[in-house]
C-alpha cells in the first residue's frame, strides 16, 4: 500500500518545486500522512533547477517562458522581480522601471525566482507539522527497492539511507560524453566550459547540431563575449571584436529550419481538456484498446483547428481543413511548406514583423496554441497509442512541433539577425555524422549528409552538440539496480498489425510470451499517475518517476513548467485518492483514471 510517511525527493528543481507546492496547498490532508520529507540535491543550491543554475547557465541565456505562462506558485516571477533591488535587477539586465507579465527574462533570474518560492513552500510545509531534510551537495548512485514501503537510497559518499518512497525528479540526465580532446561537447551545459577566458577569443568557425533554444544560448553567450550589439536606426547591429575577425558561427540541422518566434496567446496556459471533454477521447478508443492517432486529428483536432484559423482569418486553411485529402500528415506538410524559405534568417526576418505585430498588439495566433494543446492532450494519453503511431509522431509530429510550435523569444531571434547581417552566422541543412576522434586529431570532423543526397566532411575547431537530449534507453537509466533486479521495464507500445514490425530495426521490437510484437519507446515505462511499472506489469505501489527524460519514450511532448506542474499534480491528486479511497492499486489498470480532474488540469 502507498506509505508516503518518510519519502524522498531526487532533486530540488522546478518539478519538486510544483509536487512541494501541490503538498502545501493539501497541507490539512497531508499533514496526518507524512511525517517527513527529505529532498536530496547534487548541487550545493537548493531549488533552482539545472537550466536557472548560476553553475549552468549564463546571464545572457534567455528563458522561452514568460511570468504570465508560469504555473501558479506562492508569487508570480513578474511581482517577484518587481519587488527586486534596482543593482540585481541591473546586474540580470532588466530594466526596473519596465517589467512586465508577458516579457520573457534570463534564466539566472528565473533561479532566483525559484529558489524563493521553493524557500517559501517548505516554510509553510514546516509550520503545517512536516518536517523537512534538505541535503544539499547529494548525488544519488543507486537506488534499491528492499520491499514495497522500503527503497535504499545509496549515496556518492559511499552513506545510504531508507525511505518509504521515492519520487524520481532528477532532472537531466546526459550520457554522452564530452571529447576535449577533439573539441567535441556532448551538450551546451555546463555553458561556462565554452565560454573563453578573458582576452581569449575564437578567431575561427565554431559549429552547433541544432538550431534549438540552447542553441541560441550558445550563441548568445560567444557573440557577447566575441563582438558588441548596439541599437541603431536600423535595428540592432553587431561589430566583432578586432581580435576576433574570423569568428564565425554555422548552425547545423536536418531540415534547415529556424524556430517560429514568440507569439500572443490567448490562453498562455496549457489544458488537457480545453478543446474536448475526456468523454470525447474515450469514445475513440477502438476495441482492441488503441487510439490511433488519425482519428484524434480527425475528430479532435480538426474541428478545433477550424475555429483557430477562422479567428486568424485564415480562409484558405480553414477550407484545406474541412477536405478529406487533409489528414494529420498533409497539415503538417502544408503549415511546414509556409515555414520553408530559401534564406531561413530572412524567413525568420519576415515573420519578425507578424510576431511583433501578435505581441505589441496583443493579436493570438490561435492556430498554433491550439496545436499545443492539442498535442500536450495527446501526451497524457499516449499510453493508448499503438508502435505504428509513435513512429509517425516521432518521425513527423515532434520534428514539426519542435521547430514550428517552439517559441523563440524576440530578443534573441534580434540577436540572431543582427548576427547573420554582421556575416557571423549561418544555417546549413542535412543529418550530421560525429567521426571518432583519432590519435593525431585536435579538432572535430564530421560528415554532413544534404537533403539533396551529396555529403560533405567538414572540420571545426569547435563543436557543440545542441540537439537536446533524447529519450533515456534503459541500459543508462541511472539507478541500475532497479532495472538489474527488475523493479523497472522499458517502456514498450504493441504493434495494431504485427506486420508493421517489419519497418522496425529489429534491435527494437520485442515479442511477448504471447507472441504480440511490439516496438521499444526507450525510457521507463509508467502508468497514467506516473508509478513506475515493474518487470511483471504490476506498479511498485511507492516508487515514483516524473522525469521527463526517463519517461519521455512513453510520453513524448511533455516539457517545460507546465508539464512539469501538470505531473506533479496528477500524483500529488493520485496519493489523495489512494489514501481516501484505500485502493489496492497492485494493478496499473486499476489507477489508469486517477486523474481525470479536469477542473485543475
Amino acid at each position: 500500500m502507498l506509505n508516503l510517511s518518510n519519502f524522498t525527493i531526487i532533486g530540488s528543481g522546478p518539478t519538486s518545486i510544483f509536487l512541494l507546492y501541490h503538498l502545501l496547498r493539501e497541507i490539512d490532508f497531508f499533514k496526518n500522512v507524512v511525517e517527513t520529507i527529505t529532498i536530496k540535491e547534487k548541487e550545493v543550491e537548493m531549488g533552482m533547477g539545472m537550466p536557472y543554475n548560476p553553475l549552468m547557465t549564463d546571464v545572457y541565456n534567455l528563458a522561452n517562458i514568460s511570468s504570465e505562462e508560469i504555473p501558479q506558485l506562492p508569487e508570480s516571477f513578474s511581482n517577484w522581480l518587481r519587488k527586486q533591488d534596482k543593482d540585481l535587477l541591473d546586474s540580470l539586465y532588466i530594466d526596473s522601471c519596465s517589467v512586465k507579465d508577458d516579457a520573457v527574462y534570463s534564466r539566472l533570474a528565473l533561479g532566483l525566482y525559484f529558489q524563493e518560492q521553493y524557500n517559501t513552500i517548505l516554510l509553510g510545509l514546516k509550520n503545517g507539522g512536516i518536517k523537512i531534510i534538505e541535503q544539499r551537495g547529494t548525488q544519488v548512485l543507486d537506488i534499491k527497492k528492499i520491499s514495497d514501503e522500503k527503497y535504499s537510497i545509496l549515496h556518492e559518499d559511499g552513506n545510504s539511507s531508507v525511505y518509504s518512497a521515492v519520487v524520481m525528479a532528477n532532472g537531466h540526465n546526459w550520457t554522452e560524453k564530452d571529447k576535449p580532446d577533439i573539441n567535441y561537447f556532448a551538450s551546451p551545459w555546463p555553458i561556462h566550459k565554452l565560454i573563453p577566458k578573458k582576452d581569449i577569443f575564437y578567431d575561427f568557425t565554431v559549429g552547433i547540431l541544432g538550431a534549438s533554444l540552447s542553441a541560441f544560448d550558445v550563441v548568445t553567450s560567444l557573440s557577447h563575449r566575441h563582438g558588441k550589439f548596439s541599437q541603431t536606426m536600423k535595428g540592432l547591429c553587431f561589430e566583432k571584436d578586432e581580435k576576433a575577425q574570423n569568428f564565425n558561427i554555422v548552425l547545423h540541422t536536418a531540415e534547415g529550419w529556424l524556430p517560429h518566434l514568440q507569439y500572443e496567446q490567448q490562453e498562455p496556459m496549457r489544458e488537457i481538456y480545453r478543446h474536448f471533454e475526456r468523454k470525447d477521447l474515450n469514445n475513440l478508443i477502438d476495441s482492441d484498446g488503441f487510439l490511433r492517432i488519425e482519428d484524434y486529428f480527425d475528430q479532435l483536432c480538426r474541428p478545433a483547428l477550424i475555429r483557430a484559423f477562422q479567428k486568424d482569418k485564415d480562409p484558405s486553411m480553414v477550407e484545406h481543413l474541412k477536405t478529406e485529402k487533409c489528414s494529420f500528415e498533409a497539415f503538417i506538410v502544408t503549415m511546414s511548406d509556409r515555414h520553408e524559405y530559401v534564406d531561413s534568417f530572412e524567413g525568420m526576418r519576415e515573420e519578425m514583423v507578424k510576431a511583433r505585430d501578435s505581441v505589441e498588439n496583443n493579436t493570438p495566433i490561435h492556430w498554433m496554441e491550439t496545436l499545443d494543446d492539442l498535442m500536450y492532450s495527446l501526451n497524457y494519453h499516449a499510453e493508448r497509442l499503438p508502435a505504428e503511431d509513435h513512429l509517425f509522431f516521432r518521425q513527423k509530429v515532434k520534428i514539426f512541433l519542435t521547430n514550428v510550435i517552439a517559441a523563440l523569444p524576440l530578443q534573441s531571434a534580434e540577436i540572431l539577425l543582427a548576427l547573420h547581417d554582421a556575416g557571423c552566422i549561418s544555417l546549413r541543412s542535412g543529418k550530421v555524422k560525429v567521426h571518432e576522434a583519432t590519435s593525431h586529431q585536435d579538432r572535430t570532423i564530421i560528415t554532413m549528409e544534404t537533403n539533396e543526397g551529396t555529403s560533405e566532411e567538414i572540420e571545426y575547431e569547435l563543436f557543440i552538440n545542441c540537439g537536446g537530449q533524447k529519450s533515456l534507453e534503459i541500459t543508462d537509466f541511472p539507478f541500475g539496480s532497479l532495472v538489474k533486479e527488475g523493479v523497472l521495464k522499458e517502456a514498450t507500445a504493441p504493434f495494431c498489425h504485427p506486420e508493421n514490425s517489419k519497418n522496425v530495426k529489429k534491435q527494437n521490437i520485442v515479442v511477448s510470451d504471447k507472441d504480440t510484437y511490439g516496438m521499444k519507446l526507450g525510457g521507463i515505462d509508467i502508468d497514467a499517475t506516473f508509478s513506475t511499472i515493474d518487470a511483471s506489469g504490476f506498479v511498485n505501489e511507492n516508487l515514483f518517476d516524473l522525469n521527463f527524460t526517463h519517461t519521455a519514450g512513453l510520453r513524448p511532448y511533455a516539457y517545460g513548467l507546465q508539464a512539469c506542474n501538470a505531473n506533479s499534480l496528477i500524483l500529488v491528486d493520485s496519493w489523495i485518492i489512494k489514501i481516501r479511497e484505500g485502493k489496492d492499486t497492485s494493478s496499473s489498470k486499476q489507477i489508469t483514471k486517477l486523474y481525470e480532474n479536469e477542473d485543475r488540469l
